[in-house]
């Protein structure tokens, strides 16, 4: 397993208080394969409560009385953004994760500040990286023009840092992809005492890999090869 597999299995092995011997873990290929691992070492813990079916019950009640939005008129297929009122939705929302003692996704930027911070990234790396290739090979500045590139790192960062009262789009197409994310981001606390099923151990685990590695997590299925199929190192 390369090093972003292995921060992948660290974060599963957390949120589902187990640890997975070295050797099992080293032949993990596919999905499948760590659901399988994962599931071996929740042998004696597994349990019919579906956490997920609960935590929704509990977010629709608890959207209900702190945004006022109806909670009948909230169901699996509701789109989380609309619970929330466009006006000062991120600190409603990151009033209501504290509150509600739960994690929740992170807010995302709008598609312009989106493809702005893109836009400027690719300058910022892109044209510092070109701008010392031309000082070190055509005017003969020392090598060390080649850390121009890691400025353009930096400068990204602290640009994505200045737009973070920018993030305000709740990125989950529907409650149901909401709730699975949120279960996901808590469910250690949320399976202490009750254990886990199978099925609901896939969707954690395959929500991890899809929040780690920035992929729609449609894309992720027990035959795919976490390497081959996923580019996991």
């Amino acid at each position: 397993m390369g090093l972003d597999s292995i921060e992948i299995l660290m974060k599963v092995e957390d949120s589902f208080g187990i640890r997975i011997p070295d050797k099992e873990a080293q032949q993990i290929v596919t999905v499948g394969d760590f659901h399988n691992a994962v599931w071996r070492q929740l042998s004696g813990r597994s349990s019919d409560v579906c956490q997920s079916q609960r935590l929704f019950y509990t977010l629709r009640r608890s959207f209900a009385e702190k945004t006022g939005f109806p909670s009948l008129q909230i169901t699996l297929e509701t789109v989380p953004q609309v619970i929330f009122p466009a006006r000062n939705r991120r600190q409603k929302y990151l009033a209501f994760s504290e509150t509600s003692n739960l994690k929740l996704p992170a807010l995302v930027l709008e598609k312009f500040w989106s493809s702005v911070l893109t836009t400027f990234g690719i300058a910022a790396i892109i044209g510092s990286l070109a701008a010392s290739i031309l000082l070190v090979n055509v005017f003969n500045y020392s090598k060390w023009m080649f850390i121009m590139p890691v400025a353009g790192i930096v400068l990204t960062v602290m640009f994505s840092d200045l737009l973070a009262s920018r993030r305000t789009v709740i990125s989950a197409a529907s409650m149901r992809d909401f709730t699975q994310q949120v279960l996901a981001l808590n469910y250690t606390s949320l399976s202490a005492n009750e254990g886990t099923n199978q099925q609901e151990m896939q969707v954690i685990i395959n929500h991890i890999i899809a929040d780690m590695v920035g992929i729609d997590v449609k894309e992720i299925s027990p035959d795919k090869k976490i390497a081959d199929d996923l580019g996991i190192d």
